[in-house]
């Protein structure tokens, strides 16, 4: 398959998780071993099935790191202003935007603001429980039902007039506009755990168009929150895990039982290669290829085999003009849940062949599932792996579950020479989402 003359490179990365804020801090806890799932300290948790989770420790966007915040002091007032109009996804989001462009060797002012987008993947965005419950109770009644004439009538006026603005999923991509005065495309992707890969595979495909030639990408969300951990436990996808906190996410373990939340974001700036190149930009790697799946299941709910993420591989492989035996390691989704981690395996099986040698690693069980942040974040810890020619393994893979027959990276992070990855996300009803990325080594 012919490749676009507009190759797509990458240049600027943010990380904000719960291993720390920035690139050097998240790799420190890889080559320990260290997660940072533990017991929940931002709200406290009764009656729920499990209460641990992924925080990011000590983030305050009012005292945001300098090293990682734009030096500009109208940028840092007009940010600050804002921040009254930022739930904490967006304002994770933003941290991370700003770390990456900072990162890419950007200033605002630098670049053609029209030919600069924004795509983003981003979540359900839960609401603060003290901005809705004057409104909530006021319309309640004895007998637990619910008066929407009252609703109507006088509730909606106990809700602050710029509630709307704090969570509208599409805030993180306007902010972000707004601040680094983005001019060009502007998307959101709110489809869970697919979100991020299917926003910088927009994003790719839109600087391959010859739409723009600077796009910030990547996801932001937080599902430490009260509203969600009673989302996840009615879903019936919270793990029920009972040891050791750290522990409690075990990706394509036999004992895996289920999600454990997160929060986080990861953005980069990619642009179009030869742009980068005239700017005197550093090249941290090259998007190859992209593609999309679903399962398209009748009753809904994941194939068990995996269909969703085998179309999406396969697709992304195209579009990379690459053989499966090209990719030096996967950076799979490992939900560690029983049905989804065994569907993942058996498309692995299918494209790269039973039994493969090809090393598939997955991060979950450092910090949880961030959902919409989530393939961002892995997509960057895979970079910065090759990079320094290494992949980070999967923590809490203690007892691989018999029925996965993958070269599952355990115990200690492996060398590697390949600087090819696949980086696979896919949600609880089977979309799926794959980019093929290569390390800065063979990028140029």
């Amino acid at each position: 398959m012919l490749r676009s003359k507009r190759r797509v490179v990458i240049t600027g990365i943010g990380l904000v998780s719960p291993l720390g804020i920035g690139p050097e801090a998240n790799w420190a806890a890889y080559q320990e071993g260290r997660g940072a799932v533990q017991k929940i300290g931002a709200f406290p948790v009764d009656q729920l099935p499990n209460d641990v989770g992924g925080e990011v420790p000590d983030f305050n966007p009012k005292t945001w790191p300098k090293k990682y915040a734009l030096p500009d002091p109208e940028h840092r007032k007009a940010l600050t202003k804002s921040l009254k109009y930022m739930a904490r996804d967006i304002q994770l989001a933003v941290a991370g935007a700003e770390q990456a462009f900072m990162n890419a060797g950007l200033k605002l002012g630098q670049l053609d603001p029209t030919r600069v987008g924004v795509d983003l993947g981003a979540g359900l965005i839960s609401t603060e429980l003290d901005e809705l419950a004057p409104a909530i109770n006021m319309a309640s009644q004895a007998g637990g039902n619910f008066d929407y004439k009252v609703w109507g009538k006088d509730s909606i006026g106990q809700i602050p007039p710029i509630w709307l603005l704090k969570y509208l999923p599409n805030m993180l991509a306007c902010h972000i506009s707004i601040l680094l005065d983005c001019q060009g495309p502007s998307n959101t992707i709110t489809e869970a755990e697919a979100a991020s890969n299917l926003a910088i595979g927009e994003a790719y495909r839109i600087i391959s168009r010859g739409r723009a030639d600077v796009m910030i990408t990547g996801g932001a969300d937080s599902k430490i929150h009260p509203l969600s951990f009673v989302r996840m436990s009615l879903l019936g996808q919270m793990s029920h895990w009972k040891g050791e906190p750290s522990a409690a996410c075990r990706p394509f373990d036999a004992r895996r039982d289920g999600w454990v939340p997160g929060e986080g974001a990861g953005i980069l700036v990619i642009e179009e290669r030869e742009h980068a190149i005239k700017r005197g930009a550093t090249i941290l790697g090259e998007i190859l290829g992209f593609g999309s799946g679903c399962d398209a299941t009748p009753d809904g709910g994941l194939d068990p085999e995996g269909v969703g993420t085998e179309i999406a591989i396969r697709s992304a492989l195209r579009d990379a003009g690459i053989d499966a035996k090209e990719i030096g390691h996967v950076n799979a989704h490992g939900s560690a849940t029983q049905v989804s981690d065994l569907a993942e395996a058996r498309a692995f099986e299918r494209i790269f062949g039973s039994g493969t040698s090809v090393p598939v690693t997955a991060l979950k069980g450092y910090m949880g599932n961030m959902v919409s942040g989530c393939g961002a974040v892995e997509l960057i810890t895979s970079l910065i792996g090759v990079n320094r020619g290494e992949i980070p393994f999967i923590l809490n893979c203690d007892e691989p579950d018999p029925a996965i027959s993958l070269d599952l990276v355990r115990g200690s992070i492996r060398p590697t020479e390949n600087p090819t990855f696949l980086n696979t996300n896919l949600t609880r009803h089977g979309q799926a989402a794959s980019l093929v990325i290569r390390g800065e080594k063979a990028a140029s």
